[in-house]
């Protein structure tokens, strides 16, 4: 392990032994998971709980009065996708009285990118680990426009999109999977991280295998000709920019829920946000969510598109930042030195920002390695009590969007202190230890 014990203050040695030995046990998990993508399904049909007038979305859950932007567009998009309603009114009153069940994407084993919204009938990638046999599931990604779903635009240009997704793409990328008997991503993360990428806001070399990968399973099941549908999906691998993050992202939830409901652990299992509060979540204290206001969008830090400012900016959720729960995204910023624009800056900062987050995590990854610091594995397992005694927080690589809707480039995000405070406070307290299943 690296940096300090993970104590409390006034905890006595029986304590830290304790809490050691659980954080032990819970980061174990974290690093050892072996995530396959088995397949990409309808959501109804392999999303525990899920029923055809469920929405998903991302965030630690709030009443449906309280969304009033993009993510507040999102979901009535998806009800007038998915048949729900007949018009935006409808849609909201059904969502305001429950007709329609809205819930948080982690409750259901999944997460979803910035918006997170996902109904019934939209495509999931299906992730398992092999090493504790758990799923987890991710939309799958909508392609190349920056108008989209995922960042809070509804219009029939998206409708179009997502069909088009579900229909043809997601059937093709399911047979090319079957032909390969899954695609196991343990090796493309390990791979990429040496070629640039953090697997949060870069991802291209990652994209490159498994465009590689899935294109040679095609040429296989197209030797009685190519079809458009075999055209279609050569199409959106090409153009899909994030769509290997889709797969990270349940990749990543598969494992940090493999380390949860640990009692004692004070690891991070879980980092999220809505359109107002950040969220979280640690092993030991079970689903219950720590939450937070959002910090103002003026203290994002990045590369903006088409001369956008934060004043255009606005948050619309986000559960892509699993990535940084298991030592991705901006907690291996070091690695993706193309992005230094997006994220710290420079490439000196770039090394500083990783090396901080070695204060505050549990052990550096066996297998998830980073070039520009001597191949040392990547801070992986946030632990609550070290954020809270040093005040560092998780550096978090995070894509901007606009306050109407619309991708705006990719910045630094530097969640509030206080959710890791408040969990900290609750562990080093005499009764921690059994973790409560309320969310």
């Amino acid at each position: 392990m690296t940096g300090r014990p993970a104590t409390a203050p006034g905890a006595g040695a029986g304590t830290r032994t304790a809490r050691d030995a659980a954080n032990a046990r819970a980061v174990a998990r974290l690093v050892e998971a072996r995530p396959v993508l088995e397949t990409v399904a309808p959501a109804a049909e392999v999303v525990p709980g899920m029923t055809s007038r469920t929405i998903l979305l991302s965030g630690p859950p709030m009443p449906w009065q309280r969304y009033e932007g993009g993510q507040r567009r999102a979901v009535i998009g998806a009800a007038l996708h998915e048949g729900l309603a007949r018009d935006e009114a409808e849609a909201d009153a059904l969502l305001a009285d429950g007709t329609i069940a809205l819930r948080p994407s982690h409750d259901h084993a999944t997460v979803g990118s910035l918006t997170g919204v996902c109904t019934a009938s939209m495509p999931v990638a299906v992730v398992r680990d092999e090493t504790s046999g758990r799923y987890a599931f991710c939309r799958m990604n909508e392609g190349p426009d920056r108008a989209s779903l995922t960042f809070g635009v509804w219009d029939d240009g998206v409708d179009t999109r997502l069909r088009h997704v579900r229909d043809v793409v997601s059937p093709a990328l399911a047979e090319a999977l079957d032909r390969m008997g899954g695609l196991p991503l343990g090796p493309l993360i390990r791979r990429a991280l040496t070629m640039g990428d953090d697997l949060h806001s870069r991802h291209k070399a990652a994209a490159a295998m498994l465009r590689s990968a899935v294109l040679d399973a095609v040429l296989d099941l197209s030797h009685n000709g190519v079809t458009e549908r075999h055209r279609a999906l050569a199409a959106y691998l090409r153009s899909a920019e994030y769509l290997f993050l889709h797969f990270v992202m349940a990749a990543a939830k598969a494992a940090a829920d493999s380390a949860s409901g640990v009692p004692g652990s004070t690891l991070v299992t879980a980092m999220n946000l809505n359109e107002k509060e950040f969220g979280l979540r640690v092993s030991g204290l079970g689903d219950r969510w720590f939450t937070a206001p959002l910090p103002p969008v003026s203290t994002l830090r990045g590369r903006l598109y088409d001369g956008w400012t934060t004043d255009d900016l606005a948050y619309v959720g986000g559960e892509s930042l699993i990535t940084e729960t298991v030592g991705l995204g901006g907690m291996a910023a070091a690695a993706a030195m193309p992005l230094q624009d997006h994220s710290a800056g420079t490439p000196r900062e770039m090394l500083r920002l990783t090396e901080r987050m070695y204060r505050i995590t549990l052990r550096e990854h066996p297998d998830h390695r980073i070039p520009a610091l001597a191949y040392r594995g990547t801070p992986c397992g946030i632990d609550v009590t070290r954020v809270a005694e040093t005040g560092i927080v998780p550096a978090i690589h995070l894509g901007a969007t606009l306050r109407d809707g619309g991708h705006a480039g990719a910045v630094l995000f530097h969640p509030p202190l206080e959710p890791f405070r408040q969990a900290a406070r609750l562990l080093s307290a005499p009764s921690a230890g059994t973790p409560p299943t309320t969310a």
